[in-house]
């Protein structure tokens, strides 16, 4: 479900997540969003006929999911927009069927096909109806994100839903309302960032389509995301926005080499391009890591404001460069510095080094995330679950 800046997810790749939750399904904007990816240019089909979507749409769930919440105007705005774009899904194999289907288009579907198949039947994912239609959305991202946090500290401002408890992003289908809200928090001497997002997941509640801003992708980000979208339908654990979405990094990327360097889709170009995709995704991580630890020292501390800054951008500077180093990202990641930023990249990228040595061996990636879902529903700390799963599988 999941960024302004884009790179490669809440339950709305993010949040994700998104990308990048489980039970608020019907409004993207509380779901985990994906976040946002280089694209290629879009191939498009024409949307399906109105009355044939209107006896899909999930009506009844929508006004059920809407009641009881303590924002119902957002809740309602939001419901309405998702339930626009549920309406644009058209069938895959439909599509198929079509001698006139643009190629790169028939190739991406084909593949989303094969890689759902591979995560629900190799990898035990929660796959339902979800990637068995597309839908043709705007060139521009479909869901913006927003979030903020302290200047004088690493706490994310975060909102409250229902059944989901509280996230640190907020969804929105218009770039003009989350800049509006981010401009608000921007007046309360918050960092804020805006960011798109590629795709989101309704975590198994409807049956997710592929987005054509999504299907625009390279096949390894288009496998990447659907293995992302479909781990937050398999495992959302209320309140815990890094661990969903992490863990959904994860599943999303070893999942993508699993299936490109041992699965039905065997490539050597793809599983090449799938290695290297985690393995700077993991390097990122680490950088980030890193500089957090040396922020939450600072903001200790307690230095004078301006002492504060100065030695917040030397920090970011220095991270920037660790990050360029690494063919892992560059100075307009983190400069300016923006605890938002740098916590909206975290969700992401949390103890990936963890979730990595589950799985040794692509062969070993379904009963790990078996185990990782086991392990995290109803734990009180998914991360400690998850650390304890590191430490059996080192002794293993």
């Amino acid at each position: 479900m999941t960024r302004a800046r884009a790179r490669g997810g809440v339950a709305a790749r993010g949040p994700a997540a998104a990308p990048g939750p489980r039970l608020t399904r019907a409004a993207l904007a509380v779901t985990s969003p994906r976040r946002l990816q280089a694209r290629a240019e879009p191939a498009g089909v024409a949307s399906a006929g109105p009355l044939a979507a209107l006896r899909r749409a999930p009506w009844t769930a929508l006004l059920v999911l809407l009641v009881g919440c303590g924002t119902p105007g957002y809740l309602l705005r939001a419901g309405w927009a998702e339930a626009r774009l549920l309406l644009r899904r058209q069938p895959i194999s439909q599509l198929l069927a079509r001698p006139d289907l643009p190629s790169g288009l028939r190739e991406r579907l084909e593949l989303v096909l094969a890689v759902r198949e591979f995560a629900r039947g190799r990898l035990g994912l929660r796959a339902g109806d979800s990637y068995t239609t597309f839908a043709e959305v705007p060139r521009d991202a479909t869901v913006y994100v927003v979030s903020a946090a302290r200047r004088d500290r690493l706490e994310a401002y975060d909102w409250g839903y229902p059944l989901v408890g509280r996230l640190p992003y907020r969804g929105f289908f218009s770039r003009t309302a989350a800049e509006r809200v981010a401009g608000d928090l921007a007046a309360r001497d918050l960092d804020t960032e805006v960011r798109p997002a590629l795709a989101f997941s309704t975590l198994g509640w409807f049956a997710d389509p592929l987005l054509s801003s999504a299907a625009a992708e390279p096949p390894v980000a288009v496998a990447e995301t659907v293995l992302h979208e479909l781990w937050h339908a398999t495992l959302f654990v209320p309140g815990a926005a890094a661990f969903n979405e992490s863990s959904a990094t994860f599943a999303g990327h070893r999942g993508a080499i699993a299936f490109f360097c041992a699965g039905p889709g065997a490539d050597p170009g793809r599983c090449s391009e799938a290695r290297r995709h985690w393995a700077a995704v993991r390097a990122r991580g680490r950088v980030l890591e890193h500089l957090a630890a040396r922020l939450r020292r600072l903001y200790a501390a307690a230095p004078p404001p301006a002492l504060r800054e100065r030695v917040r951008l030397r920090l970011a500077r220095a991270a920037a460069q660790a990050l360029a180093r690494r063919g892992a990202g560059g100075r307009d990641d983190l400069l300016p510095p923006n605890n938002a930023r740098l916590l909206g990249d975290l969700i992401y990228e949390t103890r990936l080094g963890a979730f990595d040595a589950l799985a040794p061996t692509d062969a070993e990636l379904g009963p790990a995330l078996a185990a990782l879902a086991g392990a995290a529903r109803g734990a009180a700390d998914p991360f400690h679950a998850l650390a304890a799963l590191a430490r059996e599988a080192e002794r293993s």
